[in-house]
């Protein structure tokens, strides 16, 4: 192609560290959450998962979502004329009117988005967990 294999590696830094911290959302902050909710008994059941999983989805949203700008960026400019690396396209944005705002343009959304995902791949985990893996249950009563 025009612009070579290379350019499917574009932003692979910054997609990388969204995906980690989008990954400690669910399978780590969310249920810990929900757990420490139940354990006070402040909610229980599917309640406890929900409220952990938007605790968790408001955290690594606020955190990943200037990764995904920046990654965002790089890859729309293949070309490089104005996005030309992480450092370089972090500086761009920064720079221009609404300053550091600009990274978290569309953060309503995509926090929304990653409250579900949180939420839903957890009550997923919950009930085909026990079912995958019999064996490594505890048995609850």
């Amino acid at each position: 192609g025009e612009f070579g294999v290379s350019t499917l590696f574009r932003g692979l830094v910054t997609s990388c560290g969204r995906e980690g911290l989008f990954c400690a959302g669910y399978l780590g902050v969310g249920p810990v959450f929900a757990q420490t909710l139940r354990e006070r008994h402040i909610i229980d059941g599917p309640g406890a998962d929900f409220a952990g999983a938007s605790g968790a989805g408001m955290i690594a949203a606020t955190l990943s979502h200037p990764l995904d700008t920046v990654k965002t960026c790089m890859q729309g400019d293949l070309e490089r004329k104005v996005y030309t690396d992480e450092t370089g396209t972090f500086r761009t944005l920064a720079s221009r009117e609404g300053g550091y705002a600009n990274f978290l343009k569309g953060w309503s959304l995509r926090t929304g988005r990653m409250i579900c995902a949180i939420f839903l791949i957890g009550q997923v985990k919950n009930r085909l967990g026990p079912l995958m893996y019999p064996h490594a249950v505890k048995d609850k009563s």
